[in-house]
């Protein structure tokens, strides 16, 4: 049974809590906030979109794409949620914007290549996404950037490989990618120049920019090995300036400013805390499975996390100090 938000008065009188929120269809692919409606926005590999309640932890809303969703973004400044869904198997892609409010479809677009990562820019208005294709000998990969209201596609940026995840960097006016050819690409959000390039010892999977510390978090995974780790890389020159050893593959990652903290989630779904500073472990969570996807709300003060068993976790940042 679909579970009912409580009404808007209720929700807004409770804080933000650690908890487990409903459970989506399928494996939680992706996750984004949506801080404005104090919500998280879910993708999983069953087709499901879910608006999710970020204090009731109820079911606000659920649409349903034509195949797996392999990224979520939510744009406030119109409402929206933005998700991107794609099949290797029957060889499509697609990107659709959807009425927050009533779920409607406001425009979609089908797309050559596989898409792996999708964000919302607010000072772009713009959508940047990352993809793949994934043909033998002939793969490689693209950086996108697409006007939201219409899906016309302004700025393209060729890489090697397949891009697994791509960042923002407001104060640089700045994209960073992360790629299957351990590329690391900041580019001018602008023009598309290359800025800096920078190479990782494994695969990096997923990224996020530490503003406030001038710096990329880079969660790389061995897969084959059961190995990961997090490398903290200089924004300006690319350059490593430590790592932080994980116990497996990591699949996701955030950093949290107030405490000057990253957080890694790994394959085998443990969730850890890591002081920058002393880059000691803070603390140690743990998830039912994989944990494919974290988001960070500065506004909220609340860390999300989405797993492979279609689980979806929160836990405010006090009790993550």
């Amino acid at each position: 049974a679909v579970l009912r938000a409580p009404p808007a008065s209720r929700r807004r009188l409770a804080p933000p809590r650690r908890g487990a929120m409903a459970t989506c269809s399928g494996p939680v692919s992706c996750v984004s906030h949506a801080p404005d409606l104090g919500a998280v926005v879910a993708g999983d590999t069953r087709g499901g979109v879910w608006l999710l309640d970020a204090r009731s932890r109820e079911v606000r809303r659920e649409v349903r794409c034509e195949s797996a969703v392999t990224a979520v973004a939510y744009a406030p400044s119109l409402r929206a949620m933005v998700s991107a869904e794609g099949s290797m198997v029957k060889e499509m892609s697609k990107v659709t914007v959807w009425d927050a409010g009533s779920g409607a479809k406001r425009t979609e677009m089908n797309y050559g290549n596989f898409l792996c990562a999708v964000i919302f820019v607010p000072e772009l208005h713009a959508i940047v996404s990352g993809d793949g294709t994934f043909m033998k000998d002939k793969e490689s990969g693209r950086v996108v950037v697409w006007d939201i209201d219409t899906l016309e596609q302004h700025l393209k940026l060729k890489c090697d490989q397949p891009v697994n995840s791509v960042a923002y960097m407001a104060d640089r006016r700045a994209i960073v990618s992360v790629d299957r050819g351990n590329a690391v690409i900041v580019w001018d959000a602008e023009s598309g120049v290359r800025r800096v390039e920078a190479r990782t010892e494994s695969m990096p999977w997923c990224l996020d920019y530490a503003q406030e510390i001038g710096a990329i978090l880079v969660g790389e995974a061995n897969f084959s090995e059961h190995a990961g780790r997090v490398s903290v890389l200089d924004a300006d020159s690319g350059e490593a300036r430590f790592v932080l050893p994980c116990d497996g593959a990591v699949t996701s990652v955030a950093f949290l400013p107030e405490i000057c903290s990253a957080v890694s989630g790994e394959r085998t779904g443990r969730v850890i805390v890591w002081d920058l500073q002393s880059r000691a472990r803070r603390l140690t969570l743990q998830m039912q499975s994989a944990v494919n996807s974290m988001a960070y709300d500065r506004a909220a003060r609340l860390l999300v996390a989405g797993d492979k068993s279609g689980a979806v976790m929160t836990w405010p940042l006090e009790e993550l100090s």
